[in-house]
């Protein structure tokens, strides 16, 4: 078991110290830099008329899944958005109120100054009628080295070659 403060290796008995509010395991020079405590080994039933809170452990966000990961807004979104809002004749304001949006981000979204979120965008796709997500370009990695230039891969080719070429 390693000390929470310092990392080292606990060797002997363990502390159980509170640092700013934070409960943590320390090795014996680390304790000083806390307050001890001591866990309830039973936690006392509560008396009536009190309503205990528990906590919940908090879960992460769940992973998105592939085909939204794949998808980019488009470059010219804000162009398109403002656009279809005006061949179909309907104004800022009414578009938030479709969309579920404040207008100031409506308007932040028409100059280009904010980019929508995933949710929003599907939103103005379905309200509008067009194709804002579009899958994204996978562009290949460039090659950094030039001819001549030495590799960390020729470094290790280099290291072999002439680990082979020494006499054992």
């Amino acid at each position: 078991m390693n000390c929470d403060i310092c990392g080292r290796e606990i060797v002997g008995p363990a502390f159980k110290v509170k640092v700013e509010g934070a409960k943590m395991i320390v090795c014996r020079n680390c304790q000083r830099l806390g307050k001890p405590y001591q866990e309830d080994p039973v936690l006392q039933q509560p008396r009536p008329g009190i309503i205990r809170v528990t906590r919940v452990p908090i879960r992460r966000a769940p992973e998105l899944p592939k085909e939204i990961q794949e998808l980019d807004i488009a470059e010219n979104f804000a162009d398109i958005i403002r656009k279809k809002r005006m061949k179909l004749g309907m104004s800022q304001e009414e578009l938030a109120k479709r969309v579920k949006e404040k207008l100031s981000v409506i308007q932040k979204i028409e100059i280009g100054r904010i980019a929508p979120e995933t949710q929003l965008c599907r939103e103005l796709q379905h309200e509008l009628k067009i194709k804002l997500l579009v899958p994204r370009k996978e562009t290949p990695a460039p090659k950094t080295a030039a001819l001549g230039e030495v590799t960390l891969g020729d470094i290790v080719k280099i290291r072999g070659q002439r680990d082979e070429e020494t006499p054992s």
